[in-house]
């Protein structure tokens, strides 16, 4: 028998029990803009009464962890997690970073390209 989960708000097997918009205390958009490879990560500032969501997302992001992993790991839909990520960045516990572009990587030869389509069509 598993020990009582003391996040009554969340059961392994069905997942989330709580509605999003409940979740988000109704809100529907993020005061922020995150994209799903933002890479998030918790700075360690010590916050006052949170909710057990975003408790689990400071959890997740002790390491840079992009929003759609986060959205995976806390099983919940990018949408609720991005309005959480805006509130946890209002409160500086956390910091984004877009990923690095590498803007000196060639861009394929267009040769290359039209015979791989080539050689796939030809299957």
């Amino acid at each position: 028998m598993r020990e009582a989960d003391p996040d009554v708000r969340f059961d392994e097997d069905a997942g989330l029990l709580v509605r999003p918009y409940a979740v988000t205390g109704g809100r529907t958009r993020p005061s922020a803009e995150f994209r799903l490879i933002t890479l998030v990560a918790a700075t360690g500032r010590a916050l006052g009464d949170v909710t057990p969501e975003h408790t689990r997302i400071l959890g997740v992001c002790r390491r840079p962890t992009s929003v759609a992993e986060i959205s995976a790991h806390l099983r919940l839909p990018v949408a609720v997690i991005k309005i959480l990520l805006a509130d946890l960045l209002g409160w500086r516990a956390i910091v984004t970073r877009a990923p690095v572009a590498f803007p000196d990587m060639a861009r394929p030869d267009r040769h290359v390209l039209e015979a791989v389509i080539d050689a796939l069509r030809a299957l």
